[in-house]
């Protein structure tokens, strides 16, 4: 079952540059390193929203959904991750979802 971990964020004022090389350099992949994580893409936000948004960055994580909680865990256990000062750590929303309408997989494979 796809299972999406979801992280809304934003730089400390002044650090952007310095946020999104340390996000995309350092972090997407040792987070990878954590079993139940599978994938990792980053975006950011575009001038074009129907409404205001409060964060500028969202990274998306693929995890094992079979097995959310122990992915959680492994994330929990993982003190050798490098976190950064660029990242303003007060405004971080996270979100777990799972997806609705997986298919069936086909008789054929």
């Amino acid at each position: 079952m796809t299972t999406l971990y979801m992280v809304k964020s934003n730089p400390v004022a002044g650090k952007e540059a310095e946020f999104n090389r340390w996000y995309s350099e350092v972090h997407l992949p040792e987070v990878l390193k954590i079993e139940g994580f599978q994938s990792a893409q980053r975006f950011g936000l575009t001038s074009q929203q129907l409404q205001p948004q409060s964060h500028n960055y969202l990274a998306v994580y693929a995890i094992d959904g079979d097995n959310i909680d122990g992915t959680l865990e492994n994330l929990r256990k993982a003190t050798w991750l490098n976190l950064s000062d660029a990242i303003d750590m007060t405004s971080i929303e996270i979100g777990i979802y799972q997806a609705l309408d997986d298919p069936e997989p086909s008789p054929d494979g």
